[in-house]
């Protein structure tokens, strides 16, 4: 019987994540910036699946690489190297596109057979300890992420029934990233090595590295050619881009990243295209399209917002709360936040955090004023009742602040109070970061945001 529940608790656990991991890729892929274009410009309704646009080359051992068809999927590739697979390409070229893509199709095959082991999306950035084993990080994050038991975890470890997908190798600073490769190649030839295991890398910085990921190949993302730039813009009805770009190699290079494509034909209409033409280097020809993407994201009105036109924010608000946001994510080495949990040393050490300890002794201090009026009233009134309720209601708030959460909430509080008195934050910080979802800043996943993409992330940080 004991052994019945503990089978159903496993099950009720395994379709948790599955659920959770499916809800991360349809978010994702709603919120993709290759869908906008095909909803908005291509005007497909609904659209059409999302086409891979860039050539695949799949390197095996010491053999040749093999340029791959367009019709061979990446899971067709994950099941010929048993599913041990790097995936390498130039920022922007498509590398979390294609592990999202894979892990759908991971996910369904999980869904439809109990013995498929359990995909799971993981950052290599909050590896934070380099003490810390590969395995003990997995369990870890399953904890955190998926709210799964720690026990459970080692044993779903243990029974080989977790895939690891892992993004954001790149992310970590050099020397961590040797340190990560080598953790890694520990666990695969540890005891409970994963069956499968799949890592996403950039590879002009995985190149320069002295260590190599002992996995059974890797697919190499190659940048567009002019053709499939030109067949991309002509079938997005962005033809007059096309002309426009045609024969620049300066705006060609630029237009090889799927990233930059994207954005380029969303914002075309705010692109002035012989100034755009007249910046020397890629950085300031990136530097341009990146303002001229957030300009039309801000600007136009085919996304639903959160605001009514009257209480929305100016566009310079949405910069620099962004551009705030970006910051202390880059200072903190993070590429998500919850709004739940502002840290507090995102408050500046002077007049911030003075400001945040008033505010919350002012709050605990009203409460518990409060509560004793009523003790008082009741013993100056001799209402028996009156003093039994102050009583218990100080009972009662002492045990909710220890015991429930209540004062991280009114901590939480203070924090955004004073971010928002000083112009860091909108006074609904929620309702602000779902809006800039909405208009594809921002991604979001439950109550986590991060930025579209790293470098989008890295512009706003560098405006402050």
């Amino acid at each position: 019987m004991a052994q019945l529940a503990s089978s159903k608790v496993e099950l009720q656990n395994r379709q948790k994540v599955l659920l959770q991991v499916q809800k991360e890729v349809k978010q994702y892929r709603l919120q993709s910036l290759h869908r906008a274009v095909l909803t908005h410009l291509a005007q497909e309704t609904p659209p059409l699946k999302m086409r891979r646009i860039w050539d695949v080359e799949l390197k095996v051992s010491h053999q040749p690489s093999v340029r791959l068809t367009p019709d061979t999927g990446i899971i067709q590739v994950f099941d010929r190297l048993n599913g041990r697979l790097l995936i390498l390409g130039a920022p922007g070229s498509g590398k979390t596109t294609t592990l999202i893509g894979l892990t759908k199709v991971l996910v369904g095959r999980a869904e439809t057979d109990g013995e498929e082991p359990i995909p799971v999306l993981l950052n290599l950035l909050t590896w934070n300890n380099p003490e810390q084993t590969l395995a003990d990080w997995i369990l870890e994050q399953l904890h955190l992420k998926y709210g799964i038991a720690i026990s459970i975890g080692e044993n779903w470890m243990q029974q080989l029934k977790i895939l690891p997908l892992l993004d954001g190798l790149d992310e970590l600073a050099i020397p961590k990233q040797v340190q990560c490769i080598q953790q890694i190649n520990q666990l695969l030839n540890g005891e409970i090595a994963p069956l499968h295991l799949v890592i996403c890398a950039n590879v002009i910085s995985y190149q320069k590295l002295p260590e190599r990921l002992q996995l059974n190949g890797a697919i190499f993302l190659r940048p567009l050619t002019t053709q499939q730039i030109q067949d991309y813009l002509i079938n997005s009805r962005s033809r007059e881009l096309w002309h426009n770009i045609d024969g620049d190699e300066s705006l060609l290079k630029l237009a090889k990243v799927p990233l930059y494509l994207t954005m380029m034909t969303l914002a075309y209409e705010e692109i002035l295209i012989m100034s755009w033409k007249h910046l020397h280097s890629f950085e300031e020809q990136r530097h341009y399209l990146f303002n001229a993407y957030i300009r039309r994201q801000l600007n136009q009105d085919i996304y639903k917002s959160e605001y009514s036109p009257k209480v929305a924010p100016k566009s310079e608000d949405f910069r620099r709360w962004l551009g705030w946001l970006a910051t202390h994510l880059k200072a903190d080495e993070l590429i998500e936040f919850s709004v739940k949990k502002i840290p507090i040393h995102w408050l500046n050490d002077g007049e911030q955090k003075q400001r945040y300890k008033l505010t919350l002794k002012i709050i605990l201090g009203l409460i518990w004023l409060l509560i004793l009026l009523i003790i008082l009233t009741g013993v100056i009134l001799s209402q028996t009742p009156l003093l039994i309720m102050g009583m218990g209601l100080g009972l009662l708030f002492a045990i909710l602040l220890e015991k429930s959460g209540l004062k991280e909430k009114i901590e939480q509080f203070a924090i955004r109070w004073v971010l928002w008195k000083d112009g860091n934050i909108p006074w609904n910080y929620q309702r602000f970061l779902k809006d800039c979802s909405r208009k594809l800043l921002l991604q979001r996943t439950g109550d986590r945001y991060r930025f579209i993409h790293r470098l989008l992330q890295e512009h706003f940080a560098h405006k402050i």
